[in-house]
This record gives structure tokens, C-alpha cells and sequence, in this order.
């Protein structure tokens, strides 16, 4: 058995994230019945409420629409792709976030610049950064260490075992489809859609991205979802498409003083529950 399979049951459960009156609330369950970051233990759910005034949203990858003059007109959530998919359009779309969000989950310099929200005994933290262009929809940076090897914790998280596990992580949870898998330059990548059933005040919302498993040979292993815009994939009656871009930092750390294993995990992410493209609504 592994030390996963002794404790219990879920290894993480990250419920819900919500932004409330500036207060974010993060619940992650761990095996051994302990709750790491959470504004309130008694409840595995979460309110989810207007940002001063404007649509809830926590961001995303953006992309702009340009008027005939060059100006602006639109920003909307997500990677554009054609309806064609190519590998190397997915693998570049992940790495345009990739470098940015490694830098803000492990580079020591850029810790001075994020707010605490949330803080822990056991060292786990839910903290917050304003985008520099996009301030209407932060980062959101959540740091523990975990109970199990870098395998056993990535081997729970991995898209193959959502439907038995992500239930137990998302309360909202409802379906994950598989559209097609692809490799590029090492890295492997599967083009997905989950659905969520109706967000307390939001109605049901369907996400379409790019889950990527990326090993380097040296230094924290990385997974990642980046949210993309494709003909492949059309918006479903009854859905908003919504976007997030979540990319995880699994680092080794040495066992524990009663030698049981444990790893660092770092996710950093931006999401935003409505659709800003043409035609979308939320």
C-alpha cells in the first residue's frame, strides 16, 4: 500500500475559492482530516460575491480584441486556437503563463509583493497579487506542504482520476470530457472541458483548456491548466464559459522527523466565472 492509500481517504481536496469582500476563501482537505488554508472550517462551501461593484472574477489569460484603429475595443479570457488544434499551439500556450507564474510561485524576490489572506501554523498560506494591468482580477497564490511523495500527490491530481476524486475537491464539480491528447517537445498535453453544476449565485459554467504535464529534468516538477478559446470546442446551451489558468510547482522536501514523506506544493492561478467574448454572457 501506499502512504496515500493508509490515510484515509483524498489526498487534496481544493473545494472552492471565492472572492468575499476581498477575503478570499480557499478550503484544501488533506488525508490525515486537517484543513489547510480556510477563512471557516464549519462549512465546505463558499459565497461568491460582486468585486466592488463589478463582476466576480479572480482573471485569467488575456487576449484583446483591436477597433479598426488599433484601439481596444474587447478583452476576453483565454488562448485563442484555431479549430484545427495543433500541438504546438497548445504547448505555446502554456508557456506563455509558464515562465510568468514560476517566477511568482518560487523566485524569493517577488514574495515581498504578496498580501496574505490567509496563514497557518502548519505553514500553508492563501495570499493575493494585484495584475499589473488587470487589477480587477488578482492572482491567487496558495502554498502547503503536503503529506505524500511528488508522485503520489501528482498521480491524485492527474486528470485520469478526476472523476473519482474531484468530488471530493469541488463541491461544484459535474463532468470532465476528454477532447484529444497531444506531446510536444516533452511535454505532454490533453485539450479538456469540465462542466460545474450552478455556483451558488452563478449559473452552471463550462471551462475548456489545455491540461499540461511538464517533468524538467531538473527542478520542480509542473502541472498546469491554461484556459483556451477554440472552434473545436463551441459554447453548450445551459453553460457560461468561464476560464481559469492554474499552473502547480510539486517540489521535493525531505521526510518529516518520524520519517513519513512530504512534498511542498505551490498553485498559483487566475480565474474568472464570466464570458467576455462576443456573444457570451455571464
Amino acid at each position: 500500500q501506499t502512504t496515500i492509500a493508509r490515510r484515509k481517504t483524498a489526498v487534496v481536496a481544493l473545494c472552492c475559492v471565492g472572492l468575499i469582500s476581498s477575503s478570499l476563501v480557499a478550503l484544501v482537505v488533506w488525508p490525515d482530516d486537517r484543513l489547510l488554508p480556510s477563512a471557516s472550517s464549519s462549512s465546505s462551501t463558499c459565497s461568491l460575491t460582486a468585486n466592488n461593484g463589478s463582476d466576480w472574477c479572480i482573471a485569467g489569460s488575456v487576449e484583446s480584441d483591436a477597433n479598426n484603429d488599433g484601439g481596444v475595443a474587447a478583452r476576453h479570457r483565454g488562448k485563442i486556437i484555431g479549430a484545427d488544434v495543433k500541438a504546438a499551439d497548445l504547448a505555446a500556450a502554456y508557456r506563455s503563463i509558464k515562465s510568468e507564474y514560476a517566477s511568482l510561485a518560487l523566485d524569493p524576490a517577488s514574495s515581498t509583493r504578496w498580501r496574505p489572506l490567509s496563514t497557518h501554523a502548519d505553514g500553508s498560506e492563501v495570499s493575493l497579487l494585484e495584475h499589473p494591468d488587470d487589477p480587477s482580477c488578482p492572482y491567487v497564490r496558495m502554498t502547503s506542504v503536503m503529506p505524500g511523495t511528488m508522485q503520489e500527490v501528482w498521480d491524485f491530481l492527474d486528470l485520469k482520476n478526476w472523476e473519482t476524486n474531484m468530488p471530493k475537491m469541488d463541491p461544484f464539480y459535474e463532468s470532465l470530457s476528454i477532447m484529444g491528447e497531444y506531446k510536444y517537445g516533452g511535454i505532454k498535453m490533453k485539450l479538456a472541458r469540465k462542466t460545474t453544476s450552478r455556483i451558488v449565485a452563478f449559473g452552471k459554467r463550462d471551462f475548456t483548456f489545455v491540461s499540461v504535464s511538464d517533468h524538467p529534468k531538473d527542478g520542480a516538477w509542473v502541472s498546469g491548466t491554461v484556459s483556451v478559446v477554440t472552434d473545436r470546442i463551441l459554447r453548450e446551451r445551459g453553460y457560461v464559459r468561464a476560464y481559469q489558468d492554474s499552473v502547480a510547482f510539486y517540489e521535493a522536501m525531505k521526510d518529516d522527523n518520524d520519517g513519513r514523506p512530504r512534498m511542498k506544493l505551490t498553485i498559483v492561478f487566475r480565474l474568472d466565472l464570466n464570458d467576455s467574448r462576443p456573444g457570451g454572457e455571464g
